[in-house]
């Protein structure tokens, strides 16, 4: 039966709507990977429900359930049979409490299904977002491990009004936004969607006018510089100093709101990334650290999308830069070849800007990047600002070794020497297209939060 659903559904339904109405979906790619989600979308129509469905992955479909009111679709008994078959809703009985619906819902989710909802709870004014009711937040705040996707429809309050008697030709547009992993309260839960969906909406209007917005993409800010440095210490006081979300990260992972930490959904990536870091740290020479460090920087930078997707903060500090770290560390194996044009197409290939093809002469210099290369590896991200510790070594190493920890294969003045040069030629390559701020260690850790709030307001300000 599923599968004369999803067949229904494919080759029926779907094309009718398309024929009929026209249906332009766009973040369709925010959908793929879930195994089951609670998609929320604001409710204007009766096409809304099949809307939703025109936009799920086909394997989806006849796995995803809508809850709907049943006295909408009691009468005739003809509608309340095609939808069953079709949709098998969650039937909600709007006369009693919910609480059967809740269940069922439950029931539903702990079987590996999705749920589609309107928390607005009914069909709203045209073009206004009500409202939310609790019912969307209890079953996030229930559910915490299952990804909650904000959708906002438009268009079918115009194809199909409440006092219409038929629906009208008019196109709809579906924004479906970044899932979201809700941790907290209810009522918390239900107010952060309602600003999610409000800024889906936001986006939709700009759509409309062919004025399409960027996405929404944090402000990244890198502290970079030899271990010891204190980069990590700066980077995460720095994710305290600013309102609304920010995140850290560093050897741990953290998030904050208004510079108080909060709880943050667990990623994997970054449990997979701080195992294969301690492999890194216990290497006893720079050949076997190379490989484990690598693998960690790439993983690093793999966090940082997830922390886009799931997250969603407005900025991120990072101890640190993947694509910077891994560029200034090439001068420990090929010392020979080292310099600013070569860091410059390096960083290029890193990535995914390089035009040159694979003979260009930097691969027989640094094969590494080719072997990136040919695994589709090199798509780092170039952070938006950069501040540059720039720490005597010698004062590096005497706070590294007084740590009580095993010192690592390059934690000595001769080779973390040789690093801070290199990020120091680096930087004057960021420099050319990104804001830089180098800061000597002279300093208390006061006095640099203090310059450096000062560089990302005004770098912040430029990017605007």
């Amino acid at each position: 039966m599923d599968a004369l659903r999803t067949a229904l559904h494919l080759f029926f339904i779907r094309p009718l709507l398309h024929l009929l109405f026209g249906v332009n979906v766009v973040g369709r790619e925010n959908l793929v990977g879930l195994d089951r989600f609670i998609l929320a979308a604001n409710h204007n129509s009766h096409l809304d429900i099949f809307l939703l469905y025109s936009a799920l992955p086909p394997c989806r479909i006849a796995r995803t359930h809508p809850v709907a009111a049943i006295d909408y679709f009691s009468k005739p008994p003809w509608l309340f049979k095609a939808v069953q078959f079709l949709l098998q809703p969650v039937w909600i009985d709007r006369e009693e409490n919910g609480i059967a619906g809740i269940k069922e819902i439950q029931r539903r989710i702990d079987d590996g299904r999705s749920i589609i909802i309107f928390p607005e709870g009914t069909r709203g004014a045209a073009g206004e977002l009500e409202e939310f009711r609790g019912g969307v937040g209890l079953i996030a705040s229930r559910n915490p491990d299952v990804p909650v996707v904000p959708v906002y429809l438009e268009g079918p309050e115009r194809a199909f009004p409440k006092v219409a008697p038929f629906p009208l030709p008019l196109w709809n547009h579906i924004t479906i936004g970044p899932p979201q992993r809700l941790r907290g309260k209810s009522r918390d839960i239900s107010a952060r969607l309602h600003a999610h969906l409000e800024a889906l909406a936001e986006e939709e209007r700009a759509y409309r006018q062919r004025r399409m917005p960027e996405p929404h993409q944090p402000f990244v800010v890198a502290v970079i510089g030899i271990d010891g440095s204190g980069k990590s210490t700066l980077s995460r006081r720095l994710a305290g100093c600013f309102e609304g979300d920010s995140c850290f990260i560093g050897d741990r992972l953290e998030l904050l709101k208004d510079g108080e930490p909060c709880a943050a959904q667990p990623l994997i990536a970054n449990e997979v990334r701080k195992w294969v870091g301690r492999q890194a740290k216990s290497a006893k020479n720079l050949a076997h650290y190379k490989i484990p460090k690598l693998a960690e920087l790439l993983l690093r930078d793999r966090l940082l999308s997830d922390v886009y997707r799931w997250y969603r903060p407005d900025r991120v500090f990072m101890d640190g830069s993947p694509l910077l770290n891994m560029t200034g560390w090439a001068i420990l194996y090929h010392e020979d070849a080292f310099n600013e044009e070569v860091c410059a197409r390096a960083m290029d290939i890193l990535t995914g800007n390089h035009v040159r093809g694979k003979r260009d002469p930097i691969f027989k210099q640094f094969p590494e990047l080719l072997t990136l290369r040919k695994l589709n590896l090199t798509h780092l991200h170039l952070p938006d600002a950069v501040i540059f510790l720039d720490v005597d070594p010698a004062i590096c190493v005497e706070r590294v070794t007084s740590r009580g920890e095993a010192v690592q294969a390059h934690e000595n003045i001769e080779k973390l020497t040789k690093l801070g040069k290199a990020y120091d030629l680096v930087c004057d390559v960021v420099e050319k297209n990104r804001p830089v701020l180098r800061l000597t260690g002279e300093k208390s850790i006061e006095q640099l939060s203090q310059e450096a709030v000062a560089f990302i307001g005004s770098a912040k300000d430029e990017t605007d």
